[in-house]
C-alpha cells in the first residue's frame, strides 16, 4: 500500500505541474505524457488575418491657431460709362431781368439762346429753334457772339430746342425749354419776381388777375444748352 500511495502522489504532482504550465504558457503548448522529466513539445503557431476595416481615413486639417485669415478679394465689375440720353441738355431757363431788358412797355421781346460744349465753352454753328419748326437760327453766326443768337418773340410763346449742326447737318437730340411767353398770364410767379417785375409772388398774382397784359408783351428770355459729350 505504501507503494501505491507513492505512485498516486506522483501522478497528482505531475497533473499539478501540467496545469501550471498551461496557465503560464497558454494554448500554444502541450505536455507529453511520460516521465516527469519530459520537456513540453511546441505546437505550430497559426496566424490570424485581421478583420479590422483597412479603409483609408480622411483627416481634415485644422486651421493653424493665430494664422491670419485670407479672404477672397472681391471681383470688381467695370462700370460702363452711361450713354447720355440727349446730345444737348438744358442748363438754364430764366426770364430776362427787367433792367437789362430795357424796362417794361419799351423793353425788348427776344429769346436769347446760348449753346456750350461739354466744357462749358461757347459752341457755334448750332441750329436752334422752336418745337413747332416755325423759326430757326444759328448760334455764333456773323454779327453774333460765339455760341449765341436770339429769336424775336412777338406776342407769342415758344419752347426752344437744339436741332442740328449747321455745317455737317448732323441732327441732334435735345431737351426742350419750358415755355418762353410774352404775357404774364402764363409766366410763373417766381420768374417774374427774380427778374424784378414784382416784389413778391402775391404782387405777381394780383397783377396777373387784374392786369394780365402788363408790359404789353415786352418780355425776354434766356435759354442755355450744353452738349453732353
Amino acid at each position: 500500500m505504501p507503494e501505491a500511495r507513492v505512485i498516486f502522489g506522483e501522478r497528482v504532482r505531475r497533473g499539478a505541474i501540467r496545469m501550471v504550465m498551461l496557465l503560464m504558457l497558454g494554448p500554444w503548448w502541450a505536455f507529453g505524457v511520460g516521465n516527469a522529466g519530459t520537456r513540453p513539445a511546441a505546437l505550430p503557431f497559426t496566424s490570424q488575418t485581421p478583420t479590422a476595416d483597412m479603409g483609408t481615413s480622411v483627416v481634415t486639417p485644422s486651421p493653424t491657431e493665430g494664422s491670419p485669415s485670407q479672404p477672397f478679394a472681391p471681383t470688381t465689375t467695370p462700370t460702363a460709362t452711361p450713354t447720355p440720353a440727349v446730345d444737348f441738355r438744358l442748363v438754364s431757363w430764366r426770364l430776362w431781368p427787367k433792367d437789362l431788358n430795357g424796362g417794361c412797355e419799351q423793353g425788348m421781346h427776344n429769346i436769347f439762346i446760348v449753346t456750350l460744349d461739354a466744357n462749358a465753352q461757347p459752341l457755334s454753328n448750332i441750329v436752334v429753334g422752336d418745337t413747332y419748326n416755325n423759326v430757326e437760327e444759328v448760334t455764333g453766326r456773323p454779327g453774333k457772339e460765339p455760341g449765341k443768337v436770339d429769336i424775336p418773340l412777338y406776342a407769342n410763346t415758344m419752347e426752344i430746342i437744339v436741332k442740328r449742326d449747321a455745317v455737317t447737318g448732323q441732327p441732334y437730340s435735345s431737351e426742350a425749354s419750358p415755355p418762353c411767353a410774352s404775357f404774364i398770364t402764363t409766366i410763373p410767379d417766381e420768374q417774374l419776381v427774380q427778374a424784378g417785375y414784382f416784389a413778391n409772388e402775391l404782387e405777381a398774382q394780383w397783377n396777373r388777375e387784374h392786369y394780365g397784359y402788363i408790359c404789353g408783351g415786352h418780355f425776354s428770355w434766356e435759354v442755355v444748352f450744353q452738349r453732353t459729350w
